[in-house]
């Protein structure tokens, strides 16, 4: 032992010598100045200090090795870890200098507590290395799986399927983890669960402290950083956070059931997500701060169910590791908002509610692999079923993750895998089957969907003119037909597209870990380098991505031996969601956020293995804050009856998109135009009644009332751009106000003005008097009964003219 204490002090005294060898090395433009003799004597007496210890060890050092001074060196470490980071990175500008001249004594500090905290480990309890012989079936798997990933990158290598941007659809990869978060969720997931796992209701505080800190940095990223996001723009005269595209779709979807005419008379796409969204306006009215608000605190529970499944499969390090991940991430979402095209928790969106079910079908389907009983199967097929009422595309996971069931249940047990998966399908089935019967109902055929979806899907599967369905003519025909007709036309063409997008959502997950990038300081605009990048890599991120498989493999190895086929079900569960992007011809941009999680997730096992194999070396078999908790098959009484309320649950939840339609009585139905005329007459500064029915007798003339809906104002030449831009936001060369007006209809329109009209509010009731053109209303006369207010764009004597 003394000998060791030597070397080990001996060590201290070296590094502290080069130490003071690269702070004497810095230039200086004044020689040696007070500020770096005082380092440079500081050093120096380190480095004699290690000296004389080497040479004269202390006796009672190991009264040291103790968990208080070898926590207290740990922590030392962080802290001057931070500190050298925030010299380098919080103000460059205005720290970088004394960073320069820090640097070496830092660094050196930081070396030797972590040596110390090791040491003293040593001391306390020596080197284990026995323990890791059980360890060792893991190695040969994860080689296994690291061989499958490197075969997979050197097929994209060779083939540039994944790389290869298809003309139908191609978008660039979600955002990634930033460094320094990235390390920041390594450290964090593993010393919080080692410090304080004995603190008692531990379990508890882990999962309510990950949603409180989503909630509190996600909430803290004001609505400004909106003011140009694609799906929320900031415009006059109100300056709230409307939505756009296809977050203003569900939402007038959500207005429509308050007005008492549903979806419009049509199938919606993402029925639990409107019937959501109009909950959420029943509870807040039309402000959307709060609206987003209260998002944000349902969606905050994502980052807490991956915690439950990284603890589930593996540990809480591994479960707190992957959660951190995600907050963070979603952090710099945010913060890009208005620089990407990625949705977030502000924007009113399904593809983070989509991700929250899959992750809680994903924990359920687990539940039922383990425990293999029926109300297990019953509650994931119920799960799962809500899941297609976000996503219909999520149907395509079922086939995936009903082969991994009958793989883990094995031949063996293969009657009992019949009857649970009975079970499964019949919750899927009564579960979907009120919003089957509701689209029977209003258009006589069994769909999930409104025929716009099919026929976008179908019109993905040709050489050219993707996405515009207004060149085929899909009647008379299903959309499996048209799709199984043109892949028997030509399968290796539409093989081929489904390998290159399902390849490339699986580069863009890859993608999500960090890459070696110019970083210029934590308040420095963040380098957007995924959204150019070109499929190729330096030398330096080959290698950073060849370790990230090593540990994605660890992980995948890890999950494998505990659970076996189990351990997979995560990995299954986003490769059959990216199998069902794939097969509509997309990936990318948002498309893969519901599934762009799984190579973070593995990693994050992977590393939660290699620190866990580190504190078995230094602290034996003590696994408390690393050992996941296994169910033990118990008899469960009355479980008939729990499945019968179960089914009563889940039946509410699939009708609840019906019922809905009943939340309001129908308004503006009396569209008559003598109706309409007199109460236009009759506000305070509008024409006189005559000039009103002139007007409106004339052809092409538009009279109805309804709401309005996100009113925006735009300059000359201005506009919201877009692939597919709504009229009423188009750019146009003339100032005016675009919105929306809404009744049994959805009609756009536009109010020439050369100011923002006042009062023009939002969700109002209103009468519109205009022209009617080909794709919108150009309105001349706007009329707020409840306000008594007109404003007119121009003389109501003017004709409308084509």
């Amino acid at each position: 032992m003394p000998k060791t204490r030597s070397w080990f002090f001996l060590l201290c005294g070296l590094e502290g010598a080069l130490a003071s060898t690269a702070l004497l090395l810095i230039p200086s433009e004044s020689g040696l100045s007070l500020a770096r003799l005082a380092l440079l004597i500081l050093l120096f007496t380190f480095c004699l200090m290690g000296i004389y210890f080497g040479l004269r060890p202390p006796r009672r050092l190991s009264q040291f090795a103790r968990p208080i001074f070898i926590i207290g060196f740990a922590l030392l470490s962080l802290t001057f870890g931070l500190l050298l980071f925030l010299l380098r990175y919080l103000d460059p500008e205005r720290l970088l200098s004394y960073y320069l001249r820090l640097s070496p004594l830092l660094w050196y500090l930081l070396i030797i507590s972590l040596q110390a905290t090791f040491y003293l480990l040593y001391l306390k309890n020596g080197l284990n290395i026995s323990v890791l012989h059980a360890s060792k079936p893991l190695f040969p798997i994860a080689l296994i799986f690291l061989i499958l990933l490197l075969s997979i990158l050197v097929l994209i290598s060779i083939t540039r399927l994944g790389l290869t941007p298809d003309p139908a659809y191609w978008a660039e990869p979600g955002v990634p983890i930033q460094a320094w978060h990235f390390v920041l969720a390594l450290v964090a997931g593993s010393f919080i669960p080692i410090i304080l796992h004995k603190v008692r209701s531990f379990d508890l505080l882990i999962p309510v402290f990950v949603y409180v800190l989503a909630c509190a940095l996600w909430m803290s990223v004001p609505l400004d950083v909106l003011k140009n996001s694609f799906y929320v723009t900031l415009d006059p005269p109100t300056f709230q956070p409307f939505p756009y595209s296809d977050a203003a779709y569900y939402d007038s979807m959500a207005h429509s059931l308050l007005i008492g005419h549903p979806y419009f008379g049509d199938i919606p796409t993402r029925p639990l997500y409107i019937v959501f969204l109009s909950l959420l306006h029943l509870l807040f009215g039309e402000n959307y701060p709060h609206i987003i608000a209260a998002q944000t605190f349902v969606l905050a529970f994502i980052p807490v169910l991956f915690y439950f499944l990284g603890k589930k499969l593996h540990s809480r390090i591994a479960g707190l590791v992957i959660a951190l991940f995600f907050i963070f991430r979603e952090l710099t979402t945010l913060l890009l908002s208005s620089d990407t095209r990625v949705s977030n928790t502000k924007t009113l969106m399904t593809d983070l509610p989509t991700l929250l079910f899959l992750l809680l079908a994903c924990l359920f389907f687990l539940r039922w692999l383990e425990r293999r009983d029926h109300e297990s199967a019953f509650l994931a097929g119920g799960v799962f079923a809500c899941l297609l009422l976000l996503r219909t595309q999520s149907l395509l996971i079922l086939p995936v993750v009903l082969f991994l069931s009958l793989l883990a249940f094995g031949r063996q047990r293969l009657k009992r895998w019949w009857l649970t998966a009975a079970f499964f399908m019949l919750a899927l089935f009564i579960t979907v089957a009120p919003w089957l019967a509701h689209n029977y109902w209003l258009t006589g055929e069994i769909t999930f969907d409104a025929s716009l979806q099919y026929k976008t899907l179908a019109s993905q599967y040709a050489y050219s003119g993707n996405l515009d369905i207004g060149n085929y003519d899909f009647q008379g025909k299903s959309l499996f037909r048209v799709l199984l007709d043109f892949t028997l036309k030509d399968p290796g063409f539409v093989f081929g597209f489904i390998a290159n997008h399902f390849l490339a959502s699986q580069i863009n997950a890859l993608l999500a870990l960090p890459l070696l990038a110019p970083f210029n300081g934590i308040f420095a605009p963040i380098p957007l380098y995924w959204m150019t990048w070109d499929g190729s890599l330096e030398w330096y991120n080959r290698v950073l991505v060849f370790l990230y498989l090593t540990v994605i493999s660890l992980g995948l190895g890890a999950a494998w031996k505990r659970w076996r086929w189990i351990g997979l079900t995560p990995f299954v569960f986003s490769w059959g969601y990216s199998l069902g992007t794939a097969v509509g011809r997309f990936s990318g941009w948002r498309y893969d956020l519901p599934a762009d999680w799984v190579a973070y997730f593995y990693f994050g096992i992977g590393f939660a293995e290699i620190v866990r194999n580190a504190i078995l070396i230094f602290n034996g078999n003590d696994e408390a804050p690393l050992t996941s908790t296994t169910y033990i098959s118990e008899k469960r009484p009355h479980a008939l009856a729990r499945m019968g309320l179960f089914a009563l649950a889940f039946i509410w939840v699939g009708a609840f998109p019906w019922l809905a339609k009943e939340l309001t009585s129908p308004r503006y139905t009396d569209q008559m135009p003598s109706t309409l005329e007199a109460k236009i007459a009759s506000l305070h500064g509008a024409p006189a009644l005559a000039e009103i029915q002139s007007f409106s007798k004339q052809p092409n003339t538009f009279l109805e009332v309804g709401r309005i809906l996100y009113p925006r104002f735009f300059r000359r030449n201005q506009g919201i751009a877009s692939a597919n831009p709504w009229p009423s936001y188009q750019v146009r060369d003339y100032p005016r106000m675009g919105f929306l007006l809404i009744h049994q209809h959805l009609i756009h329109a536009v109010f020439p003005a050369k100011e923002p009209p006042q009062p023009f509010p939002h969700a109002a009731d209103a009468i519109l008097l205009g022209c009617a053109r080909e794709e919108y209303v150009e309105v001349r006369l706007i009329a707020f009964p409840e306000l008594d207010v007109v404003h007119l764009s121009a003389p109501l004597t003017e004709p409308c003219t084509p």
